[in-house]
């Protein structure tokens, strides 16, 4: 019959399936419980299996767990892996990042192994170093003292953007105080350290051959760190304190653009053994040679603002590589200049010969001028103006002879070694008489001449527009107290027209003949006006 048929099939097909699940889901474990019974012959044979199938899912949930750890912890490894690959894949990236330049950063280096204006080059170092660094803030200072005294400072000349620290200026400790005290903590990195015990024994042994040793020069901090600035009372802040680190960081080199930069050496004696010089011939000329100084530069950085960190070894050492070339770059400059200026000196004797002829011409017109001008002033000329018409012609004179010489003065911007002090207060005095303030060249916290700045001054606008048109005896010039006669004749002190010619090149000597006369027309303008004065109030009075 059909139906049975279709009945039977269904039902042979549920048993297939029965038959499918048990042996998936029961059939490992009754076929272990059988077979150990089987082993194991029991008396009761169902308890056994019962038994054995109550330990063997105890068995299989132990190894779930068991394998659920192990799986567990191999992710876990495998995460720790991936991350430390992770890891190091970025620091890779970080130090590939790290080791390629800043920017401007090969610009700058090119130019300070090259350049011989370095000053300029300082805005620019001071943001490379702080971009390397990460510093809030970094600026840079020259280290100076006061002629005569030990008194020194620090003048602050660069900053990075928002530092404000262009201008400012740190006084060291006088010298007569009697608990001297530096204004800041930056002089400590220019402090030479205590010696080492045992070093003063070292540096009394001989070398080879029984000479003794030079003896060993003072050692200097590499830097001067404050960790926390806002814990230090020492530090000096121009702003609003806020918590940070400092540090300070020393730039030496030596220095030979001063106003003792030459030194002449005098020529070798011959040897015992050498052949007598041919007859007539000129004795060996001295040469020269730089005579240097050390100078000293401060650069300070930072972190103010940043929650107090401090600046990490490699930022440390990023900032103390550019000070290296910044020291490197100053000292090379500078021996450069001086060799182009020293290379000059030939050229200058030339030059300054011809300036004595030309002042000499020139003397002698003025003589045969003057009276020509007294002359003018007709027989009825009394002696006071005829005295006030003389000092009129012979400032006239002196400003027509620089006028003359108009290219050797605008020249005085040139000069990259710093004149000795004397000529140094002529040109002083001429600046003040033509209306240039003191604070265009004179460092406010010194009181000293910045000859980098004054030389500049020296162009071709103050030869046609200050110098063409004084007049000493203007009356409408209000002089400012350090222009005035007095403090003029005080700035010059002994320095006289005999002397300057005796010890100074002409150039300084015409200079200070135009001051001088200057100087006296003055004098003699105010002495006219009084008089003229006395003169109306008398006649008022009749």
């Amino acid at each position: 019959c059909p139906v049975r048929q279709a009945w039977e099939r269904s039902c042979l097909s549920l048993r297939t399936m029965d038959s499918a699940y048990l042996k998936e889901n029961v059939g490992p474990a009754l076929t272990a419980a059988m077979t150990a019974m089987i082993v194991e012959q029991p008396k009761d044979s169902v308890e056994f299996v019962g038994n054995y199938l109550l330990a063997y899912v105890e068995r299989e949930q132990g190894k779930k767990e068991v394998a659920e750890k192990f799986a567990k912890a191999d992710a876990v490894a495998k995460a720790a892996a991936e991350a430390k690959e992770v890891a190091a894949a970025e620091a890779v990236a970080a130090a590939e990042e790290a080791a390629k330049p800043l920017p401007d950063q090969v610009e700058l280096a090119t130019e300070l192994a090259s350049t011989t204006e370095v000053a300029e080059l300082f805005p620019r170092l001071v943001e490379l170093i702080k971009a390397g660094s990460g510093a809030s803030s970094v600026y840079l200072g020259v280290k100076d003292a006061e002629a005569g005294t030990e008194t020194a400072t620090i003048s602050f000349v660069a900053g990075t953007a928002g530092s404000d620290m262009e201008g400012k200026v740190l006084m060291g400790a006088a010298p007569d105080a009697e608990e001297p005290v530096d204004e800041g903590v930056s002089f400590g990195v220019f402090k030479a350290l205590e010696p080492v015990e045992g070093e003063e024994e070292e540096a009394a042994e001989e070398e080879e051959g029984g000479e003794p040793k030079p003896p060993k020069g003072p050692e200097y901090p590499t830097e001067f760190v404050v960790k926390n600035v806002v814990r230090e009372p020492a530090v000096k802040f121009y702003g609003i304190p806020k918590l940070g680190s400092y540090v300070a960081l020393p730039v030496r080199y030596d220095s030979c653009l001063h106003a003792d930069g030459v030194e002449i050496v005098p020529p070798a004696e011959p040897a015992e053994d050498a052949p007598p010089a041919e007859e007539g011939a000129p004795p060996p000329a001295p040469t020269t040679k730089p005579k240097m100084v050390s100078k000293e530069v401060l650069v300070g950085m930072h972190t103010m603002g940043q929650s107090g960190r401090t600046f990490s070894a490699e930022q440390l050492a990023f900032a103390k590589e550019w000070t290296g070339k910044l020291s490197e770059a100053l000292g090379r400059a500078e021996l450069a200049l001086w060799e182009e200026e020293v290379g000059k000196t030939d050229a200058k004797v030339a030059s300054d010969e011809e300036t004595k002829a030309l002042f000499a011409d020139l003397k002698q017109q003025e003589e045969s001028k003057l009276q020509e001008a007294i002359d003018s002033l007709g027989e009825a000329a009394t002696d006071d103006e005829k005295a006030y018409k003389t000092l009129e012609f012979k400032f006239q004179s002196a400003t027509a002879a620089l006028q003359q010489i108009k290219e050797k003065v605008v020249e005085i911007k040139t000069y990259r070694m710093v004149p000795k002090p004397e000529p140094v207060r002529i040109l002083q005095t001429m600046l003040y008489s033509l209306d240039i303030a003191q604070d265009t060249f004179i460092e406010p916290a010194t009181k000293k001449v910045n000859w980098e700045k004054m030389r500049k001054i020296f162009d071709v606008e103050l030869m046609e527009n200050k110098l063409a048109y004084y007049e000493p005896a203007d009356e409408s010039i209000d002089y400012p107290k350090y222009a005035r006669v007095e403090a003029l004749k005080e700035l010059l002190g002994e320095i006289t027209a005999e002397t300057a010619a005796e010890t100074m090149p002409p150039l300084y000597v015409a200079i200070l003949e135009w001051v001088l006369k200057a100087i006296e027309l003055r004098e003699a303008a105010v002495a006219k006006r009084e008089k003229e004065a006395e003169a109306e109030a008398a006649a008022a009075e009749e």
